[in-house]
């Protein structure tokens, strides 16, 4: 009997003994994963960190830009300081996980309010985590333009990269002399389009289409299709060229300085989208969708205040959703936010005089682009 009961108390302890250990072995276990999780890099995290330093940038808010920096780039020298030039449209282009960090490259267009510049610019952004914190933080930007179309005169050139050289983009005589407001839904007058002056523009992020405006009292808004096979062969140069085909000679053979005439030189842009005329108002800004299925425009509307409108950009139609009849621009400023991957986000601003009912509209709205669906964030 004694035999019997030293038996299982043997076993008992054995058994004790085992549990005790397996217990160990997964606590060892689950802290080597925490460790190993610790030690990980996220390139979904960097990611985060990345848009979100855009983001700040985008807003021209540099201190929350420098809180997602590392004190290496501070000690660089960056000047975190505003621009004209705002980025109003940033798109994540290709991800490369190194080691433990990772290496981003943005498209981002950018523009001056009101203005007839934009540029296209590539931003390649190193992100690290900080050892001791965890903390994922931009560790180096660099920047590169793709493409640069401003005024010169009368037209719109463009340069590609860092050439000197630059190519025709349009001219006034390639605007439309007529052409529809979206207003007339019958499109019943075909009305002259306001031309006198460029007005603003932007850089799809492919960088094959521009979205430019016009404007006198009324403003035109259009988008040109870029054909790069003339930007990489030349489309005529700077100056175009004179004489040749397009001079009369006198008896003598030279030209007269009456009759010398200056070759017109052959745009790069292929085709122009008429989308809109906008009574009374100036285009502020511009931006595409991230798919660059759809166009924003922030307008002005004179004496009145702010509003948007958003087209579709192979057929030129506005969206069905009415965002003016919703927010009536009488009651509330509409103030473009940002695109993100599903919808085009927005600030409603009601006016002092507007009701209390109509107050309760302002904040942050977002329409979902795939279901046409207006919804409140």
């Amino acid at each position: 009997m004694k035999k019997i009961l030293v038996s299982i108390l043997a076993i008992v302890m054995l058994f004790g003994f085992q549990g005790c250990s397996n217990k160990n072995s997964k606590k060892e276990e689950k802290k080597q994963q925490q460790q190993e999780r610790s030690d990980s890099f996220n390139s979904q995290i960097a990611i985060n960190t990345v848009q979100n330093y855009m983001m700040s940038i985008s807003k021209n808010d540099m201190n929350a830009a420098k809180k997602l920096s590392s004190k290496d780039l501070w000690n660089k020298g960056i000047e975190f300081g505003a621009s004209d030039l705002n980025i109003l449209g940033y798109k994540v282009e290709e991800v490369n996980e190194v080691g433990k960090s990772s290496l981003i490259k943005v498209k981002a267009s950018r523009t001056v309010d009101k203005s007839p510049r934009t540029t296209l610019d590539t931003y390649s952004i190193k992100v690290i985590k900080e050892e001791e914190s965890g903390e994922y933080q931009v560790s180096d930007v660099n920047v590169v333009t793709e493409k640069e179309a401003f005024l010169e005169g009368d037209e719109i050139r463009i340069r590609q990269k860092s050439n000197v050289k630059t190519n025709l983009l349009v001219d006034k005589a390639g605007i439309p002399q007529y052409s529809f407001s979206k207003n007339d839904k019958g499109k019943s007058i075909k009305i002259s389009t306001p031309k006198a002056n460029f007005g603003n523009m932007i850089f799809s992020y492919m960088g094959d289409k521009i979205a430019i405006s016009t404007y006198d009292k009324d403003s035109f808004i259009g988008i040109i299709k870029i054909d790069e096979s003339l930007m990489t062969q030349g489309a005529g140069g700077d100056n175009g060229g004179s004489g040749g085909a397009g001079g009369q000679e006198n008896q003598g053979g030279s030209k007269t300085p009456n009759q010398k005439s200056k070759a017109r030189e052959i745009p790069v842009g292929k085709e122009l989208n008429a989308l809109d005329i906008l009574k009374n108002s100036a285009i502020k800004n511009m931006s595409f969708s991230l798919d660059e299925k759809y166009l924003m425009a922030q307008y002005e509307l004179k004496d009145k205040g702010y509003g948007i409108r958003v087209y579709n950009v192979d057929n030129g139609k506005l969206i069905e959703i009415d965002i003016e009849s919703e927010f009536p621009i009488e009651d509330f400023d509409v103030l473009f936010y940002s695109f993100d991957l599903d919808g085009v986000i927005f600030d409603v601003v009601a006016k002092s005089e507007a009701g209390n009912k109509n107050r309760e509209k302002s904040g942050r709205w977002k329409i979902n682009l795939g279901e046409i669906k207006l919804m409140k964030m």
